[in-house]
């Protein structure tokens, strides 16, 4: 079980959005939203143009599509003030690597003897600066600065699970 303190339920973003009440398997809709600091509804768009995904379905191809995303930018939110102009967010996305078993370069460098994938504890443990998307079988989650950004249930056993492809998103 993963302490308080390195782990955030990823729910947050969806309470009290219309949307997010009428969806199922929208993993990837809120990891989009924590790891872009954006709302839930400008995920989900950004989710149906970019993923074609469509509503109350899962999100498909995510890794060969994040891998060509390069930049993604986001327009202003909220309501808008003549005094200070809202701007776009930009954001940049670098893919890390793949699970060796995948033929990448993700690997943890604790087994030396045959190349072995990053849980998610121990990526969290290896990359404590920075925001990262990750991908692990049919997930998608989000670590800020140290702190797993999921599902609440995956607390307590969901931190072993091999993360298949990695990308760190940048401002």
């Amino acid at each position: 079980m993963l302490d308080k303190k390195v782990f955030k339920a990823g729910y947050g973003v969806s309470k009290m959005n219309a949307i997010a009440k009428t969806e199922k398997s929208d993993c990837v809709v809120r990891a989009f939203a924590n790891a872009f600091e954006v709302s839930y509804n400008v995920a989900h768009e950004f989710t149906k143009k970019e993923f074609k995904r469509k509503n109350r379905q899962g999100t498909f191809n995510v890794n060969p599509i994040m891998k060509k995303l390069g930049e993604v930018i986001f327009p202003a939110e909220g309501q808008l003030d003549l005094f200070n102009p809202a701007t776009e967010s930009k954001f940049k996305v670098s893919h890390i690597g793949d699970r060796p078993k995948d033929g990448g370069t993700l690997q943890n460098d604790k087994y030396k003897h045959k190349a072995v994938a990053y849980t998610v504890k121990s990526f969290m443990q290896k990359f404590t600066r920075g925001c990262y998307f990750i991908i692990v079988h049919k997930h998608a989650l989000v670590i800020k600065d140290g702190v797993l950004i999921d599902n609440g249930n995956y607390r307590f056993d969901g931190y072993r699970r091999p993360v298949a492809s990695a990308f760190k998103i940048t401002k």
